[in-house]
């Protein structure tokens, strides 16, 4: 996939998550790719780790740059919270160009959005982190909430606990979505 290409799905992505009601900071179009990569195996090769908010790549936040210095997306202050991703002045014509290419992730990039579109930062955290320990860590059943909880020490058994069931809700729909 080309870089003009892997643009176009971030900017489709931030869209629909913007559309749904997302803040739209840095931690909601971090955990939103995260998610198109992991879960819905969208090829876009960043590399996240695990990090304070949860799965995290900096590789990812150098494009974000990338696409800001290239004008496909900005930033735009909200007072008192920090800056919410927009369209930046070349966007349109990014999509223009490279949209029916990558239109084939426009359902995978739907489905984030519906999913995880209201969610806050605290929540995406959460159910981000559940994911890192079910597909990184490859564990499942009830040591995931453990696993979790080790991680990230402030979310407590009934955070972990909701957030392994939103994923595992999430994984199930897939299932009937695409396999189903």
């Amino acid at each position: 996939m080309t870089r003009l290409q892997k643009a176009s799905i971030v900017l489709k992505l931030g869209t629909a998550m913007r559309d749904r009601g997302s803040w739209m900071g840095e931690t909601h179009i971090q955990k939103a790719t995260y998610f198109l990569q992991q879960l819905l195996d969208v090829p876009l090769e960043f590399d996240f780790i695990m990090y304070k908010h949860g799965p995290f790549s900096f590789d990812f936040r150098e494009f974000l740059t990338y696409m800001e210095a290239e004008e496909f997306i900005s930033w735009q202050a909200q007072p008192p919270y920090g800056p919410s991703l927009r369209k930046g002045e070349m966007g349109e014509a990014l999509i223009e160009q490279f949209g029916n290419s990558t239109s084939a992730y426009d359902t995978k990039i739907n489905f984030v959005a519906d999913s995880l579109g209201t969610k806050n930062v605290a929540e995406l955290e959460r159910i981000a982190t559940a994911l890192y320990v079910t597909q990184e860590e490859m564990i499942e059943g009830p040591r995931r909430t453990n696993r979790i909880m080790e991680l990230k020490p402030h979310i407590d058994v009934t955070q972990s606990q909701a957030a392994i069931s939103e994923l595992d809700t999430m994984r199930a729909t897939l299932v009937a979505t695409y396999f189903g």
